[in-house]
């Protein structure tokens, strides 16, 4: 019996209440959510009494001592042989006396663990072992009150929970072989499983009539959930913690921890006015360059001070944007001397603030298959682009994701994508955007983690947003992702003088205010342009931009203000130009705004604009404004 040394009454309650039962225990001292606080072990520690957490502030403390307490005691059944453990936690109350042996229960031959409690789900009935006991699968549900538990068990569980990723009971539940042979579209199931342990599954079983029942009492663990519980209580068990169940998912400043920065360290010494000199990103997208050209194109840009190709990738391989062509720029960039940005779109086309949509060959994955695939592609697009010598520096989870990523299809329940809803666009009718947040941290968690297992240490990883120009709603999106532990490096936001909102340099430079929410993240806008010619719009000649006019001179002048803005910023990472190739139409058609963005003419040659490239990485320069 699971007890805190501090609780003696519930201990007291406990102890009489299985004495009435004729039913002797060993108290199993629990592991204190209050010591984790204030003992030498910190919220961001990874191990705790020789528990592996994954990120232990993934945890409200009492949730995450809950779980080390099971898995310690899981610990102590396997090093002393016990065969079979019965487990109970001190708020479980028994409905009738257990059998007194083991041979008595008449298990199933094959069961590693049978749960004795209300909350667990049966299913199919498989094994009848008297008029008044049987054993179900177990389908679903949750808790860990009440559970007979054998070694093998015990063994298994061990596995599944090195590391501890969520709530115990669904971590565990998750690697049920029942509950994943019942799991069905969006296979939410899929999300508390350990990657790293996927291969392992338990026989489960739900005793019937339940034994176990969970005495009318206040929660140890209360309101400090693990912030992905109220999402997993909603979509795998029905409840919403608002309205219903005994604990209402409101943090307190007792229970809840703090959202954290993720600490990564700052890539080299910062200096006054920006980044160092050597991590300042100055790139151009060869996504549109023909293949034939794009040699001659990535020499040129190097030559005037260019540093980064950025290259778009869609996953079909019949789409233009195919991993073989990825292959060749990405060869021609590198010969050329270039870094390579690596864009993912996880798509088989442009993706956008208003289209993401999923790939033909992923359509009908749930989220369980869909997270796997993205870690599975990411993986192995980085290994191809690493075996033919050209790995990026920098890899791109996803394209201007404000709206998420990979969305569900018109057909499909929304969870089966992770689709958001910023503020400006109104309240979602039935999914809340902190619900879709848990899928998308799970989708670009996946992609983050391909990118590691494959370049750990060479490469960063980027989330991408359109807002260059909306700096508050990047800060709100990005204090989402910190909420939900995304894994990143670097800010990558679009900044379009034609298609922004009031785009101004001075708007750009806001991107200062980032800073000390988010340290240690440099900001690269990762899409920027300016025509260099009016052109035709909607039947209509545009002769005027924002800013700067629409001139060879105006594309410079913007371009290089852009650079001393950036650069200035404490948090400036870098410029990287849009539609660098725009001079032909043999990528695809494209109308004629797209095409007056080029950094060259429809000749070939190279414009004003270029030059500006080599004076960002001279400290102290300055540009005139030529309009």
């Amino acid at each position: 019996m699971i007890n805190l040394d501090r609780d003696r009454q519930r201990l007291a309650a406990m102890a009489a209440h299985l004495s009435a039962w004729g039913v002797e225990f060993t108290r199993w001292p629990a592991t204190d959510g209050n010591a984790l606080a204030d003992g030498p072990h910190q919220p961001a520690t990874a191990e705790h009494d020789g528990v592996v957490l994954s990120g232990f502030d993934h945890f409200a403390l009492p949730e995450a001592a809950c779980g080390i307490s099971h898995i310690r005691l899981w610990r102590t059944i396997v090093e002393h042989r016990i065969p079979w453990a019965l487990v109970l936690e001190d708020d479980a109350r028994l409905t009738r006396r257990p059998p007194s042996g083991i041979g008595e229960w008449r298990l199933p031959r094959d069961a590693d663990i049978v749960l004795l409690n209300k909350r667990a789900t049966p299913g199919a009935t498989r094994h009848e072992a008297s008029s008044v006991m049987s054993y179900a699968d177990v389908v679903g549900g949750a808790g860990t009150e009440g559970y007979l538990l054998s070694w093998e068990g015990a063994r298994k569980l061990l596995a599944v929970t090195r590391p501890l990723l969520n709530p115990l009971d669904f971590q565990m539940y998750a690697h049920f072989a029942s509950v994943q042979r019942a799991d069905i579209f969006p296979f939410l199931w899929s999300l508390p499983r350990n990657e790293a342990a996927d291969e392992v599954a338990l026989n489960a079983y739900r005793l019937a009539p339940p034994l176990v029942d969970h005495a009318n009492t206040r929660s140890s663990i209360g309101n400090g959930r693990h912030r992905r519980a109220r999402f997993l209580c909603r979509a795998l068990l029905g409840l919403n913690f608002d309205i219903e169940g005994y604990y209402p998912y409101q943090p307190t400043a007792a229970t809840a921890l703090p959202a954290r920065v993720a600490a990564a360290p700052p890539l080299s010494a910062p200096v006054p006015g920006g980044i160092a000199e050597a991590d300042f990103v100055t790139g151009a997208d060869l996504s549109h360059c023909p293949v034939g050209t794009a040699a001659h194109v990535a020499r040129t840009l190097a030559e005037h001070g260019v540093t980064t190709a950025r290259i778009s990738l869609w996953v079909s391989d019949e789409s233009t944007m195919n991993l073989a062509r990825t292959l060749r720029l990405a060869t021609a960039a590198t010969d050329a001397g270039l870094g390579v940005h690596l864009a993912l779109h996880y798509s088989d086309t442009w993706a956008d603030p208003g289209r993401q949509k999923k790939p033909a060959a992923w359509h009908d994955l749930g989220i369980g298959a869909l997270r796997t695939n993205v870690r599975t592609y990411t993986s192995a697009v980085l290994t191809e682009l690493a075996d033919n010598g050209t790995p990026p520096t920098i890899v791109q989870l996803g394209n201007e994701i404000t709206n998420g990523l990979l969305w569900a299809g018109k057909d499909q329940d929304e969870r089966a994508g992770g689709r958001l809803h910023p503020p400006e666009s109104g309240p979602h009718p039935y999914w809340e955007s902190d619900d879709q947040w848990v899928i998308v941290a799970e989708l670009l968690n996946a992609g983050a983690a391909g990118v590691r297992a494959v370049l750990p240490r060479e490469c960063r990883t980027m989330v991408h947003l359109d807002r260059g120009a909306d700096i508050g709603g990047a800060r709100w999106w990005l204090e989402h992702a910190t909420r939900h532990e995304i894994d990143f490096d670097l800010i990558g936001l679009s900044f379009h003088a034609l298609w922004h909102g009031d785009a101004t340099l001075a708007r750009l430079g806001r991107i200062a205010d980032l800073y000390t929410a988010f340290p240690g993240k440099p900001v690269v806008i990762t899409e920027t342009s300016h025509p260099y010619r009016k052109f035709r719009h909607e039947g209509t000649t545009r002769h005027a931009g924002p800013e700067f006019p629409f001139t060879p001179d105006g594309q410079a002048a913007f371009l290089a203000g852009a650079l001393r803005t950036v650069r200035d910023a404490p948090n400036g990472g870098g410029v990287m130009w849009w539609g660098t190739c725009f001079t032909d139409d043999q990528v695809e058609d494209g109308v004629d705004a797209f095409y007056a963005q080029a950094l060259f003419d429809e000749a070939g040659t190279p414009l004003p604009a270029l030059a500006a490239f080599g004076s960002a990485h001279q400290r102290g320069a300055s540009w005139r404004h030529s309009g």
